[in-house]
């Protein structure tokens, strides 16, 4: 799977050289998941894109580098272009591009025209989206694109995330999730990690003789 994302990176790559437009890519889903540390498995690998250029519209450029795609990978692969649906039930409406294997020998990957500008704050933020090889997204940004595309699978892959995330990105996390109006259902998701603490921090107490351990659970030590 590495050399089939290796041969598009550097068309991603060729085509922002060619065309001196910036680019900024991420490996996104279920792969970047994995590369979080998170045992996983999944069906294929998904990039999330952004060409970054401010005389052309952005559905012109996706259109120049599908076919700038289907002219360098014709003889490799199958390349599929889908304009953002506007499907009011469709959550995340991005451009899509999927690229396939006739001959089955590496499993398909989606290109994901950025949509949103937390999206874009998340390519800015990591430290070489603009270049070589992908790296995954940043894990509060991850937990944005997995609220909204809302699954089981989703919901599994938010509460493993918050296991790994400080607390900086946790709150980073929150305040994609109030922006993209899913707060609460985060809060529902991750509200066990919470009972949890509190059930370790119950187990760590230990009564004194003659102490009213419930009036000093959640005391700061004071007198």
């Amino acid at each position: 799977m590495e050399n089939f994302l290796k041969i598009v990176t550097e068309c991603i790559d060729k085509f922002s050289k060619d065309t001196n437009i910036a680019r900024h890519a991420a490996i996104i889903g279920g792969h970047a998941i994995i590369l979080h540390g998170i045992p996983r498995t999944t069906l294929d690998v998904d990039v999330l894109l952004h060409y970054a250029d401010t005389k052309e519209h952005p559905s012109e450029i996706v259109e120049k580098f599908v076919a700038f795609l289907k002219e360098q990978l014709e003889d490799l692969f199958e390349v599929e272009y889908f304009a953002a649906s506007r499907d009011p039930f469709d959550p995340l409406k991005h451009d899509l591009i999927i690229i396939t294997d006739p001959k089955k020998r590496f499993k398909k990957l989606d290109i994901l025209i950025a949509n949103y500008e937390w999206e874009l704050e998340g390519l800015m933020s990591m430290a070489s989206s603009d270049e070589g090889l992908l790296g995954s997204y940043p894990k509060p940004y991850l937990v944005g694109m997995k609220l909204m595309a809302g699954g089981a699978q989703d919901e599994e892959d938010i509460r493993n995330l918050f296991f790994i995330m400080t607390d900086v990105e946790k709150e980073k996390a929150l305040e994609i999730a109030q922006l993209i109006k899913r707060d609460k259902n985060l809060s529902k998701m991750t509200s066990f990690m919470f009972l949890e603490a509190r059930q370790r921090r119950i187990r760590r107490v230990q009564p004194c003789c003659g102490s009213n351990l419930s009036s000093g659970i959640f005391s700061n030590g004071s007198n």
